[in-house]
């Protein structure tokens, strides 16, 4: 029992630290929180774990070598950046206006059903999450934290791993809607700005995988 505890643990550890880096994901969070809609932001957390989930559930009991044929990774990388250049340009747009704070274009980010889709279409464009749920599980059996898994324990595995990746977007949330208090007005539009000109270069990323993954 101390061993799987210890287990749950270092994967909750590594899912919080695989979710620090800055991606579409993260950016889309910090832009929902900075301009007040932080019920939003977490609701944007949950389709995106949930899709994170689902490539775990893929890579141990699905379809995984599929979804890593060449083609097939190109398709979801046109995907993603085709949801993160009309972000991008949207958020880029809705900045500019003369009200960024109270808008009724700013309000679509308060939609519940909108927030749970934008995470989960942001999250779901990366396939590679199978792969990491598969060399996650690799690292810790070279370790001798696991040997084979029971069903049990790639239950436990997956769990342990949403929970961090989605504790990790769920302080970056509360965080950056804390310390909005500190922005004026100006200060918030051109941090908007910001991010969605970092959207924008992830779509350019997206773009470059593509070509990648068809040569």
């Amino acid at each position: 029992m101390l061993k799987l505890l210890l287990f749950a643990i270092c994967v909750y550890g590594v899912g919080f630290i695989a979710a620090i880096p800055v991606g579409a994901t993260q950016l889309e969070i910090a832009r929902r929180s900075i301009n007040g809609y932080l019920s939003s932001a977490l609701i944007l957390v949950a389709g995106s774990v949930l899709s994170d989930t689902m490539y775990g559930v893929i890579a141990f009991w699905g379809i995984a070598p599929f979804l890593q044929e060449p083609k097939v990774v190109a398709i979801f990388w046109i995907v993603g950046m085709a949801i993160t250049l009309v972000i991008g340009i949207w958020v880029i747009r809705q900045a500019r206006s003369q009200q960024v704070i109270d808008s009724s274009a700013n309000q679509s980010l308060n939609k519940k059903n909108v927030a749970f889709f934008t995470g989960f279409s942001l999250a779901v464009t990366n396939p590679l999450m199978v792969a990491w749920w598969l060399m996650g599980a690799q690292f810790f059996k070279s370790i001798g934290l696991i040997g084979n898994l029971t069903p049990f324990e790639t239950a436990l595995y997956l769990f342990s791993g949403a929970l961090g990746i989605a504790s990790y977007l769920s302080v970056l949330a509360v965080g950056v809607h804390k310390v909005k208090h500190f922005f004026s007005e100006q200060a918030i539009r051109r941090t908007t700005i910001g991010f969605g000109v970092s959207l924008l270069v992830i779509a350019l990323f997206f773009l470059v995988r593509t070509v990648m993954a068809l040569r």
